[in-house]
């Protein structure tokens, strides 16, 4: 899947926009040389002004519209993400103005042409130009706050990170520096992709993997959930809540060697909010670094994860030690939707197929 914003244009400022059609209306008055006397010529010159104004706002004030998708036909996940970055009402709002905007000039200038039509002195005809023009300029003067929150809008939405959300998918959680990105890159056997994420520094990373002609997802969110949510600000915390609509299962990852500069007991301290806000997701525990970790620390971990009612893995992401035990238990929750996935998908190749005897 795309980004649903990447083809929002940018949105011109209100005089971007007056400057750019009066200067395409001037220079196609000027290559134009209409047939008939005077008055003739004064009309048809001033009736292509009014028409290319009207034209070329409009058709970039359409693009707005056409190019933007509708937020509430978008997927859970994006449709928190546009909560948290922007006023939905807000904006909302705005494009509904700018559709106001683009029928009450397109009723303008069928006024206006109208009256040049019917008007004999080209000064007068000239004027009433110069009339139409006032009125446009000052409809998109009303509009340009608009204008500038759309087109600040759109700056953020484009960041929007770019999943895969019919893929299963996994989502790594755990402090910065316990093994997350070198876990990704083990499991998924390629170099993540990064995509764009408004609340981080770094974005998400995403990988892939493969496993019996099914695919699943992988993601690590640094910047978000490597921190207690208490410490989180109102936007974090939203942007935390979308991912419910993202992931499948949780992994998350322990540094029993406290490598990663953060004692076992902030650990266990982030992985019980983490828990206790996406309960009701599948949670697989990593024990990860066992290779170079004190055991008496990794079997602290253990039990403290034994007394959650969950079971843990032990593993070593840099030697590969307990990886396929691992993607074992991955695979064991997540399998069951790549199965539904990949049987969607052949239904659908095979409807194309029977429609195409």
């Amino acid at each position: 899947m795309k980004n649903p914003f990447e083809k929002m244009p940018t949105v011109l400022t209100a005089d971007e926009l007056i400057d750019k059609a009066f200067r395409r209306a001037e220079r196609a008055a000027s290559a134009y040389n209409p047939p008939g006397g005077k008055v003739a010529k004064a009309r048809q010159r001033e009736e292509l002004r009014v028409r290319t104004v009207s034209n070329v706002v409009r058709d970039n004030l359409r693009k707005i519209l056409d190019r933007t998708p509708g937020v509430s036909t978008l997927p859970r996940f994006y449709q928190e993400l546009v909560d948290t970055l922007v006023d939905r009402d807000q904006f909302h709002r705005s494009l509904a103005r700018v559709n106001w905007a683009i029928k009450t000039i397109r009723n303008l200038e069928q006024r206006y042409v109208e009256k040049i039509r019917y008007e004999r002195d080209p000064k007068e005809i000239a004027k009433l130009r110069r009339a139409f023009y006032g009125r446009v300029a000052d409809i998109l003067h009303e509009i340009d706050d608009d204008l500038r929150y759309l087109n600040q809008a759109r700056n953020v939405l484009k960041e929007l990170p770019v999943v895969d959300l019919e893929l299963p998918t996994v989502v790594i959680a755990g402090h910065p520096n316990v093994g997350k990105s070198t876990l990704l890159r083990a499991l998924t056997n390629a170099k993540p992709e990064v995509a764009s994420y408004p609340f981080t520094t770094k974005g998400i990373n995403v990988g892939q993997f493969e496993e019996h002609y099914l695919r699943y997802q992988v993601i690590d969110t640094p910047g978000l959930l490597d921190r207690p949510l208490s410490e989180r600000n109102e936007v974090e915390k939203q942007a935390i809540l979308a991912l419910k609509h993202l992931g499948d299962v949780i992994v998350y990852i322990f540094d029993p060697s406290e490598y990663c500069g953060f004692p076992i007991e902030e650990q266990m301290h982030l992985f019980e909010e983490i828990l206790n806000e996406f309960g009701e997701f599948p949670f697989i525990v990593a024990i990860n670094k066992v290779d170079i970790a004190d055991e008496e620390k990794t079997k602290a971990i253990e039990e403290f994860v034994k007394a959650k009612g969950l079971e843990s893995v032990k593993i070593s992401a840099r030697t590969g030690e307990g990886l396929e035990e691992l993607k074992k238990r991955i695979i064991a929750v997540v399998e069951p939707k790549a199965r539904e996935l990949a049987k969607r998908i052949m239904e659908k190749e095979l409807s194309k197929f029977r429609e195409g005897i």
